[in-house]
């Protein structure tokens, strides 16, 4: 894929070639980022009058995946973020919109589900994902292995990112 833009602008080069790749790896990951949070606004207008944010569509989406409520600890997990209370403001705009609802109560009982309007939207956004998606890869066969391989290098990040995260949380020696 050629854009004819530097995809490393603020790459920089150390001795150490996994550094090097670490860094590259982390600017794509950025860039993947943004262009998800981006395509997934647009998905949303396409389909519906709603202002989500990117992070309140993944919740949509994944509150309606595998047709169970779920809790905020479930969604934290899944999204690999810490920030309760952002996610707790999240799930207060998608009640708000009419798209989810909250069942139970106390800390370890409460869930969320979609409403049935909840639905129809998260229905429709993967309907349409799943149209442009299939479109985009048309012709490019082995790009599934790839995608494949790609996860799962992302997911040993997220572990050694975690274990990194918990040292910076250690009390220094110093």
């Amino acid at each position: 894929m050629n854009n004819n833009v530097d995809p490393y602008p603020l790459s920089y080069l150390t001795a150490e070639p996994a550094a090097d790749g670490l860094h590259r790896l982390e600017m794509a990951v950025q860039r993947a980022g943004e262009g998800l949070t981006r395509w997934q606004a647009g998905c949303l207008e396409q389909v519906s009058g709603v202002s989500l944010a990117g992070a309140e569509i993944t919740l949509l989406l994944l509150i309606g995946s595998g047709r169970r409520p779920k809790s905020i600890k479930e969604l934290a997990r899944a999204t690999n973020r810490v920030d309760i209370p952002n996610i707790q403001y999240s799930l207060r705009k998608l009640a708000s919109a009419g798209l989810t609802r909250k069942q139970g109560a106390g800390r370890s009982g409460v869930t969320y589900s979609l409403t049935d309007e909840g639905c129809h939207l998260a229905g429709k956004l993967n309907t349409l994902r799943e149209r442009l998606l299939t479109q985009a890869i048309e012709g490019h066969s082995e790009l599934a292995g790839r995608l494949r391989g790609a996860a799962d290098v992302l997911e040993e990040l997220v572990e050694l990112y975690g274990a990194a995260a918990q040292q910076t949380e250690a009390p220094s020696k110093d």
